[in-house]
């Protein structure tokens, strides 16, 4: 019953990462007026993407309602969200709750840190693990809470990796390049969208053409390099509105 009341808040709750923080001072200015429950960053701006090598930080404020009234449930009493887990976040990083406990009263708000240094490149949704108590009269009940909201994701640092840009439809250059066995392209995506992926040889004939559904953030595409013959091609990946062409090399053995 108050699992629709706290999809949005712990979708996000638990998408924190950090050190040893005790105390915060939560910032909840991206709820709207009037609203009594809500999370900062929103979805929509998500959390701060991550870099290989690079320390890491990031603070989830959340603020939890009184009651169910919102959600048509005038009746429920929210006593607290307690966050049991979070799934998924980069190797390397970690969540700190404050309170420490991770048990968030009703009517309040709080923080969640997430901190550390991202040993990989990672592109995951994370996952929160929580437990909803409530009552209704004088009858306490706890509701398990699985919710995703946020996307633990780490670019690579230098090697020669073009930096994606996330606020639009951007494609890396495969790598390595040229390749024998596979290679990688990787692009990002502003939305869950369908996109195409081609591969041309100089002369222009199609000898390759795949279509999947990329999500919101970083996307990879393995490609085999048994699948051509050595040479020069070009790829193309489409979303619908813009088309990005760049150039691979397969030089198999």
């Amino acid at each position: 019953m108050i699992k629709k009341i706290l999809v949005s808040l712990l979708f996000s709750a638990t998408i924190a990462i950090p050190v040893s923080y005790s105390q915060c001072t939560p910032n909840v200015s991206c709820i709207p007026a009037g609203k009594t429950y809500g999370i900062c960053p929103d979805s929509t701006d998500g959390i701060a993407i991550g870099t290989v090598g690079v320390p890491y930080t990031q603070t989830i404020s959340m603020m939890v309602p009184a009651t169910g009234a919102d959600f048509g449930y005038a009746a429920a009493n929210i006593s607290s969200i307690v966050i049991d887990g979070v799934d998924s976040l980069a190797p390397g990083l970690n969540y700190v709750c404050s309170p420490a406990n991770c048990s968030f009263p009703g009517n309040s708000s709080h923080c969640i840190f997430i901190s550390g240094t991202p040993t990989q490149v990672w592109n995951h949704q994370i996952i929160v693990n929580a437990t909803a108590n409530a009552t209704i009269g004088f009858v306490p009940f706890s509701m398990p809470q699985t919710n995703k909201q946020y996307r633990s994701i780490v670019l690579a640092s230098g090697n020669g990796i073009e930096t994606l840009d996330l606020t639009k439809f951007s494609v890396d250059q495969n790598t390595p390049n040229p390749f024998t066995d596979n290679t990688e392209i990787r692009f990002s995506s502003v939305s869950i969208s369908n996109v195409e992926f081609k591969v041309y040889n100089l002369l222009g004939s199609v000898v390759y053409d795949n279509k999947f559904k990329a999500e919101k953030g970083v996307n990879s595409i393995k490609v085999e390099g048994n699948l051509f013959a050595s040479g020069v091609y070009m790829y193309s990946l489409t979303n619908g509105d813009k088309t990005i062409t760049k150039r691979m090399i397969v030089s198999n053995k």
